[in-house]
C-alpha cells in the first residue's frame, strides 16, 4: 500500500507545481517583455553610439583634407 500512497502524493505534488507553474505564467511574460525593452533600448544605444563616433570620425577626415589641401 505504500508505493501506491507514494505515487498518489508524487502526483498531487507534480499537479500542484503544474497549477503554480500556470499561476506564475502572467508573471514570466511581463519580465520577459522587460527583457525584450531592455535588450531593444541597448541595441538602439549602441547603434546610436557607433553612429555618433563614424559621424565624428568622416567629419575629422574632412577637417584633415582640407587642412593639407590649405
Amino acid at each position: 500500500m505504500k508505493p501506491i500512497t507514494g505515487m498518489v502524493l508524487a502526483s498531487l505534488a507534480m499537479l500542484a507545481n503544474k497549477a503554480q507553474a500556470v499561476i506564475a505564467m502572467p508573471e514570466r511574460e511581463h519580465v520577459q517583455t522587460i527583457v525584450w525593452i531592455v535588450e531593444a533600448v541597448t541595441f538602439v544605444t549602441i547603434a546610436a553610439v557607433f553612429w555618433f563616433v563614424w559621424r565624428l570620425s568622416m567629419r575629422a577626415k574632412e577637417n584633415r583634407k582640407t587642412r593639407q589641401e590649405d
